[in-house]
């Protein structure tokens, strides 16, 4: 018997929480994780507060908030020397694997320079197995590489397949030694581009009716059924690369003393609120899906827990799950006594959303950094003008009525604005223009951070007040 559990942890990279089928999403053809969510805690207000991939994943990394760890924007270089949750792992009897998508090399070029290369072995960050790769969206041919191997070697196909069945091996070859292990497998898609699925996904999606969200609006619904087409695609493969993973949790004998995770670095919008991807403060940028599943720990029964659990949560509640010490270098909250149903959530808890500078699509739609705060009832976001966006999210799930200013909700939004200024006094976050942090921080050569703006993002709804 092993003294403290395993940990699987899957992530996905730009899968919302609404496109999910135990969510509601009727294009969803995910058996295998709907599956799932019924023997899991569902972590229903799962959020991530830095809604991009390299921030995400350095802050899942170090338990760290953006400014902290400095990974703000995409392809910045994350600290070798930073206490990572595999070093963390490690240092207390561990074994340790990552799989898949890594993105945390960074290219301090500014332009994508190291996202071909090999990363080398103090900038995998303490992982023992290491089989990945910096950053590719061709997902039917990309190449990986293994610990300090400098030589390039090819997945096999759809590369989410490589990958899962590389992870069931690991799986397999782990599940008899009294050591616990540590395991993550990070999959590329359902990220752009959307429409290189494997053909017998496509064909399913290739003709459907697409029900969309009511936020998208009219002139681009066509669009979007369009794109959400290879999204759902990409959707279903990874339903089935999920399948091998458990398949092999189960084969082994390990569930009962097997943590594990599936998720997603962030969301996408895909037109919702007319905008592309990711970055945005609304829902279908910030929020992830996030289910848990410890058989010892709740039997084979699921339920819902409302949380705003964030990426720099994961490390701290994993850690105090399985009984080992969180590091001080770590700032998230440690979510953990809520999970073990030792704590209820009281309506207060909230985490928070932070885009420290101007890059890609923010600088593309005309929009500024922003601060703000997801509560389990209320989105709240300012910018350098003022207050930006308050949203009511249980009267107004599709968030289509912006409260800002409106007298009705005076005093929410002076009670959130509140709140959000304690947090970041908390973190000693001043708030800054982002140029200032380019600048301090040498990054203002980065290409991401001199995309010219191509259109200024007006509500489309227009019922908004100070819209």
């Amino acid at each position: 018997m092993k003294k403290h559990p395993n940990v699987v942890f899957i992530f996905a990279d730009e899968w919302r929480a609404q496109s999910t089928g135990y969510n509601g999403d009727p294009n969803c053809e995910t058996p295998v994780l709907d599956g799932l969510s019924r023997s899991s805690i569902n972590v229903t207000h799962a959020v991530s507060g830095c809604p991009v991939c390299c921030p995400y994943r350095a802050s899942l990394m170090t338990g760290q908030y953006p400014l902290t760890h400095g990974v703000y924007i995409n392809d910045v270089e994350l600290n070798p020397d930073c206490a990572s949750i595999a070093r963390v792992f490690g240092e207390k009897g561990y074994d340790t694997a990552y799989i898949g998508k890594w993105h945390l090399h960074g290219s301090p070029d500014g332009s994508y320079g190291r996202r071909t290369s090999v990363v080398p072995r103090k900038h995998q960050l303490g992982f023992d197995y290491w089989k990945s790769f910096e950053c590719t969206h061709n997902y039917n041919d990309s190449t990986y590489f293994f610990n300090d191997d400098p030589t390039p070697r090819k997945w096999e196909g759809y590369d989410a397949f490589s990958q899962s069945l590389d992870a069931a091996k690991y799986i397999q070859d782990h599940a008899g030694t009294e050591t616990p292990f540590l395991m993550m497998l990070s999959w590329g898609p359902p990220h752009f581009p959307l429409h290189t699925a494997p053909e017998k996904y496509r064909k399913r999606y290739e003709h459907r009716e697409i029900a969309l969200r009511p936020n998208v609006p009219p002139e681009l619904r066509d669009k979007a059924t369009e794109d959400m087409r290879g999204y759902y695609a990409h959707i279903a493969a990874l339903d089935d690369c999920l399948k091998i993973v458990l398949d092999a949790i189960r084969t082994a004998g390990i569930e009962q003393d097997t943590i594990l995770v599936f998720t997603s670095d962030h969301g996408d919008m895909r037109l919702c609120q007319g905008l592309e991807t990711k970055l945005f403060p609304w829902d279908e940028s910030i929020r992830v899906p996030f289910l848990l599943r410890w058989p010892k720990l709740h039997g084979n029964t699921g339920r819902e827990l409302s949380i705003p659990l964030d990426a720099p949560d994961i490390m701290p509640t994993l850690l105090a799950l399985c009984r080992l010490p969180v590091p001080p270098t770590a700032e998230g909250r440690d979510w953990s006594a809520y999970i073990r149903n030792e704590r209820q959530p009281d309506g207060s808890e909230s985490a928070l959303l932070t885009m420290p500078a101007e890059f890609s699509e923010i600088r593309r739609n005309g929009m500024k950094a922003y601060r703000g705060l997801r509560t389990l009832r209320h989105t709240y976001v300012r910018n350098s003008d003022g207050p930006w966006l308050l949203y009511d999210n249980e009267n107004d799930p599709y968030q289509m009525t912006n409260l800002v200013g409106h007298p009705q909700h005076a005093d929410t939004q002076m009670e959130l604005e509140v709140r959000l200024q304690k947090r970041l006094a908390e973190l000693g976050d001043q708030f800054l223009e982002g140029r200032l942090y380019l600048e301090r921080d040498g990054l203002i050569h980065y290409y991401e951070t001199g995309i010219p703006c191509s259109k200024h993002w007006v509500d489309p709804w227009q019922r908004g007040y100070g819209a």
